[in-house]
């Protein structure tokens, strides 16, 4: 297990972000820009944006997943240069009780009440993706209820939370952000959502169609994709726990319904991959780092429910650090992890 838990205080936190970390990838961008620094030197344009992920936010609002989405809150509103996004993979509640949207103007009292009213304290923009456990009916560990009311959960999650769709597009400065979801049944495949996801056959047809217009694209949704780092990290090293793949001969895979399939979103991650800049994934509740033919694919830890128990500080100045900081620029077509250096990727 990674830990990493350098002293730093509030102050020298938000210091440290004017500095860039890890370069991650020069590609769809360059072909408007060239790759090249701001002429007459002109400074580099920069976007920044955050991904948090698995909240894991339950009704109770006194709940220590809760206390740490306000404490993250806090710290995204306070960082200079300002965060202009913030992505959320999936999982932002536990459970919820009903499917039944009514139920929601009766109670008030539930887990998508108090994301909602921790989302209202961003400052910036949000774009939320959905996760299995935004699906579950009760919380019960490992033997979680999945509803039977797809469509009745969903809409209870776009209204209670304000979203554009199960999968849709946002443009932001020349960049197409893609908020996607695994929780999409494929026709020729038996899924279990509580490990591994899948897009189905009309979210795939509708991304390769809106990457074809050839605008940079950042990439985030819930489930892992099948690479080497991620298969092997945390509770994925023993069981399904991604979207399938075929192609990584993953042993785990080997006499489950998932042996020899491969989810067709990867045909067209391959096809773009020199038009997507990132894909941020969740789900593994660790800090991973794969790559899919020259894409960075970066799994955030947990807000809600860490592994590692990531920080920043000891004691009473420990703030947690479950996030990505993410500097794109806009003039050379490069990307950075701001906080590269606060913790330890599991790869």
């Amino acid at each position: 297990m990674h830990t990493r838990r350098p002293r730093l205080t509030r102050r020298q936190i938000l210091e440290a972000m004017g500095a860039t970390g890890l370069l991650l990838h020069c590609s769809a961008l360059s072909l408007l820009a060239g790759c090249n620094p701001g002429e007459d030197g002109d400074e580099d344009e920069i976007l920044r944006f955050a991904v948090i992920t698995d909240m894991h936010l339950k009704a109770d609002s006194t709940h220590p997943n809760n206390g740490v989405m306000a404490e993250t809150v806090a710290i995204l509103n306070a960082i200079d240069p300002p965060v202009e996004l913030v992505l959320m993979p999936g999982d932002l509640l536990d459970d919820l009780p009903s499917d039944d949207l009514a139920y929601y103007d009766e109670h008030d009292d539930t887990a998508i009440h108090r994301m909602s009213e921790l989302l209202a304290g961003l400052e910036m923009p949000w774009l939320a993706a959905l996760g299995n456990h935004d699906y579950y009916l009760n919380d019960g560990g490992l033997t979680n209820e999945l509803t039977e009311d797809f469509p009745g959960r969903e809409a209870v999650l776009a209204a209670g939370l304000d979203l554009p769709g199960m999968w849709f597009r946002h443009d932001h400065r020349g960049v197409a952000f893609y908020g996607l979801s695994t929780m999409q049944p494929h026709q020729d495949a038996e899924w279990i959502p509580g490990s591994c996801g899948s897009f189905g056959e009309e979210q795939v047809a509708w991304l390769e169609q809106q990457l074809a217009d050839g605008t940079p694209a950042v990439l985030f949704f819930h489930h892992a994709l099948a690479l080497d780092n991620a298969v092997g990290a945390g509770l994925s090293g023993a069981m399904p726990f991604e979207v399938p793949r075929a192609e990584g001969n993953y042993a785990k895979y080997e006499g489950s319904e998932y042996e020899g399939w491969t989810d067709p979103i990867y045909a067209v991650l391959e096809q773009y991959a020199g038009q997507i800049q990132a894909i941020f994934v969740g789900h593994g509740h660790w800090f991973v780092r794969d790559e899919l033919g020259g894409i960075p694919v970066m799994m955030t830890d947990s807000i809600g429910n860490s592994v590692l128990l990531t920080a920043v500080g000891e004691g009473d100045e420990a703030e947690p650090m479950r996030y990505h900081l993410v500097d794109l620029n806009l003039t050379t077509g490069e990307m950075a992890i701001a906080n590269e250096d606060w913790f330890e990727y599991d790869s």
